[in-house]
């Protein structure tokens, strides 16, 4: 009788796994990113204003797709808190690809974020703007729970690692000033770090280009 009620209890475990699964599923799946696509002078300008978060590297590349044939350069627009290191990835390989064939710009606007997984999006624009009351934040990546969307906890040296790797990929391999960029590993363990794109500019960063 006892090994009856484990193996219920087991199922209704179970069936909670998959409900919880289901619906974290089904948020993250739904199309609730928006990209706006608008011309300027010749060039299309593909404005992103939400979470790094599915199905915003599609978006990118159906846009790749109906505009560059109509375009020499491609202006993306950021106003995001951050989101998912995949996502954002793959949205990097997007952008990649788009500067075999056309000029990139990639701007931050008057009062807008750039947050987290948002400024690796940013550095890979090969000419890049911002305004100076514009708001930018660095941090360490953070792991989190695909079920519970909770930050998940990790040992120290797991997520030392898992830093290391992205200061690595990210800011090491980009055109942000070596000087400036060795100060912010030391600065950013364990904690957010803000500026605005005005302080970027006169710390000499290297982040932003052309600040208006």
């Amino acid at each position: 009788m006892r090994l009856k009620a484990n193996q219920i209890a087991l199922i209704v475990v179970l069936a909670i796994a998959i409900i919880l699964y289901w619906q974290k599923y089904r948020d993250v799946y739904k199309d609730t990113g928006r990209l706006q696509v608008s011309q300027q002078n010749g060039a299309v300008i593909l404005s992103w204003e939400s979470t790094i978060e599915i199905p915003m590297a599609r978006r990118f590349e159906e846009a790749y797709t109906e505009w560059g044939g109509k375009t020499e350069k491609f202006i993306i627009n950021l106003d995001s808190r951050g989101g998912s290191l995949r996502e954002g990835r793959q949205v990097i390989e997007i952008i990649d690809r788009m500067k075999t064939t056309h000029l990139l710009e990639t701007t931050v606007g008057d009062g807008a974020v750039c947050l987290s997984m948002c400024v690796p999006i940013y550095l890979h624009g090969e000419q890049r703007s911002a305004s100076s009351n514009s708001q930018w934040m660095f941090h360490e990546p953070k792991a989190y729970d695909y079920i519970t969307d909770k930050q998940a906890e990790e040992n120290e040296s797991d997520r030392r690692a898992a830093s290391n790797r992205f200061f690595q990929k990210y800011f090491v391999n980009s055109e942000m000033d070596a000087n400036w960029r060795a100060n912010l590993q030391k600065e950013w363990i364990g904690k957010d770090v803000w500026r605005t794109g005005e302080q970027l500019a006169d710390e000499g960063s290297n982040i932003i280009l052309n600040l208006y």
